[in-house]
């Protein structure tokens, strides 16, 4: 009778080729001879299925069962020998459907539940996913939308693995126009091709820029702008996120630069016009005004000549836009920083030169053969305070100011030593050089408690990428203090408790040469970042007056005096970025510290010997006036 009996077979493929494993069943292939039930079957299947149920004309047909020696089995509904109709269906992995089916496929509305636990409701055809259906997966992402022999395609919605992207799909893939949110607050809008964004789209950040044009495959590439909360915009031109090529940069006060930029910046001729009317062209380097070049102000003053990272320096001619009191109209010749060397300041130089080559020697010996022996039964503070750049006053000026300040407040009167580069002083103070700065270093280190006393070393100046301290002496050319050659000086001297200040751009490179466990390092910017406020018209730096004048008095320490410092710097420079007239999104200097357990409980130890210079109201008055100051 068997031998009449139309029968299904159980060989199919369902969904997309991941899925392939889950729904591929082949109970005959791995059948076992096993005892039959009680129960006798109806009609048994070629693959060794054992059928419940109804035949009409030897074929299965309306409600029935089929179960194989595998575990796996079907129940519902049959037509003309085939599952047909609604009907339960567990394949031998586990995986379970419910629906209906026609033609011994899938078709139709559906649940499915994979052995995993993900769970697909909706509509089939062909033993796969096609139609409309909410798919989701074990990990708890989910899927709405349309699907097509099993993979995302059409509109539809997938949130999973920190994005959600709502849009169109294609093959499994975000293809056509969507938007995409990350849990980080990142969000794209736009077309995508293949899971990439691909054509015109717009991508924004939490910290507010935002990028808006031309995409290809991820990158930022093309046509488009680059936004900054800020409202800076760079309108042209971009390869793999950053400006390339012809563009415009404008601030939001209304300033203006267009040019050619390479990897961000701008370079090779180009155009500055300012907001209040002033106007630069000619040559740029790293966005600044660099080379040769035309500047013309809002008063009508114009400057022709050679600039260097944003300043006169060089050959050049300054033609003023009315005559000067003492009639000239013109500056023609050196500028340096931005200022103009005239005769006058050339020959001080050349006086300053000869000078020094025959009193510094005499200046330094001196010096150092007045420094104080350490004082028995106390800890003693040493200081080194060492302004480098001579060809800014500001250092001159903040170099004294400490010394004076830790001479009155900190005893150091008669073991503090000043070494400073400056135009006004090479016939009074010693030079800072290399020299100068090893022998000082020896000559306190031979003075003082080695073990016990503490050498506050504080420097000054303007500080290079590659972390040197520069010294410069006007008309000399002095080799600059690099961070590992410091480390090796304050190593070599033996002195073991230090307090070491570097204010300068790129100081935090000086941390890792200099730091130990018996050593507090503070720099006024990050090993990656410039610092601010050196001017030569200046008293001060940045880090320096929010350090020294306004932060060490009334301090507890000079850890807590570090802090406020940094916190005032932060202020000040935000303050400054509002009108900055630089392109691109300005950085904060980031003042940093080292400090180590063993440091901060020696420093107690010394300041709880240390009587208090200033009394409790005029630390109160002080404190006030610096307030008022800052509003």
């Amino acid at each position: 009778m068997l031998n009449n009996v139309t029968v299904v077979k159980c060989e199919r493929v369902l969904v997309a080729a991941a899925l392939a494993a889950v729904f591929a069943c082949s109970p005959s292939s791995t059948l076992a001879v096993q005892v039959a039930a009680a129960t006798v079957p109806d009609a048994i299947t070629p693959d060794g299925g054992r059928y419940f149920g109804q035949l009409v004309d030897g074929k299965l047909q309306a409600q029935g069962r089929i179960e194989w020696a595998n575990g796996a089995w079907y129940e519902g509904e049959f037509d003309k020998g085939l599952l047909s109709g609604k009907g339960k269906y567990r394949w031998t992995n586990g995986t379970y459907y419910e629906g209906t089916l026609k033609d011994g496929m899938l078709t139709g509305q559906g649940r499915m539940v994979e052995p995993e636990g993900a769970v697909y409701v909706g509509q089939f055809a062909n033993d796969q996913f096609n139609g409309q259906g909410r798919y989701q997966l074990a990990d708890g992402s989910v899927y709405e939308g349309g699907f097509v022999d099993g993979l995302y395609d059409g509109n539809g919605k997938w949130r999973g693995h920190g994005e959600e992207y709502v849009g169109a799909f294609h093959k499994g893939k975000y293809n056509g126009h969507g938007e995409l949110t990350y849990e980080n607050g990142r969000k794209f809008t736009g077309e995508f091709v293949d899971g990439m964004y691909q054509g015109r789209g717009r991508y924004e950040l939490p910290d507010g820029q935002f990028y808006e044009g031309d995409f290809d495959k991820d990158k930022f590439t093309g046509n488009g702008v680059h936004g900054y909360k800020s409202g800076v915009l760079h309108t042209g031109d971009f390869v793999n996120w950053l400006a390339e090529g012809a563009g415009t940069l404008s601030s939001p006060q209304g300033d203006m630069y267009q040019g050619t930029f390479v990897k961000g910046e701008l370079v090779g001729k180009g155009t500055f016009i300012g907001k209040d009317g002033s106007r630069y062209e000619g040559e740029f380097k790293g966005s600044k005004f660099h080379g040769q070049g035309t500047y013309r102000d809002v008063g009508g003053n114009e400057y022709v000549g050679s600039f260097k990272y944003g300043v006169y320096d060089g050959e050049g001619v300054f033609t003023y836009a009315e005559a000067q009191e003492d009639g000239r109209t013109k500056d023609s010749g050196t500028w340096r920083y931005g200022q103009f060397e005239d005769k006058a300041a050339l020959r001080n130089i050349q006086e300053n030169v000869e000078t020094a080559i025959y009193r510094q020697r005499a200046l330094l010996d001196k010096t150092l053969a007045g420094l104080a022996p350490h004082e028995p039964g106390k800890i003693n503070l040493y200081l080194l305070a060492i302004g480098g750049d001579g060809s800014q006053e500001v250092f001159h000026r903040e170099t004294d100011f400490v010394r004076q300040q830790f001479d009155r407040d900190y005893g150091t009167e008669g073991r503090s030593v000043a070494l400073i580069n400056s135009r006004k002083t090479v016939s009074e103070v010693p030079m800072a050089t290399l020299t100068s700065i090893r022998e000082s270093v020896s000559a306190i280190a031979a003075r003082m408690d080695k073990e016990n006393d503490i050498l506050f070393l504080f420097l000054t100046s303007h500080g290079s990428k590659d972390h040197e301290f520069k010294l410069d002496q006007n008309g000399m050319d002095l080799r600059g203090l690099e961070a590992k050659e410091l480390g090796k000086i304050l190593a070599e001297s033996g002195i073991r408790w230090k307090v070491v200040v570097v204010s300068a751009c790129y100081a935090g490179g000086f941390i890792d040469p200099l730091k130990d466990e018996h050593t507090m390092v503070m720099t006024a910017a990050r090993r990656d970042r410039t610092s601010f406020g050196c001017a030569d018209d200046r008293d001060f730096t940045y880090f320096g007056k929010a350090f020294f004048e306004r932060s060490l008095p009334g301090s507890r320490s000079f850890g807590d005096a570090f802090d406020k410092a940094k916190a005032l710097v932060a202020t000040w420079e935000t303050e400054d970025f509002k009108d900055a007239k630089e392109p691109g999104e300005v950085t904060h200097s980031e003042p940093q510290i080292y400090r180590g357990a063993l440091i901060d409980a020696y420093l107690k130890k010394w300041q709880a010997q240390k009587k208090p210079t200033l009394a409790a109201k005029d630390v109160k008055q002080q404190s006030s006036a610096q307030l008022a100051d800052e509003k």
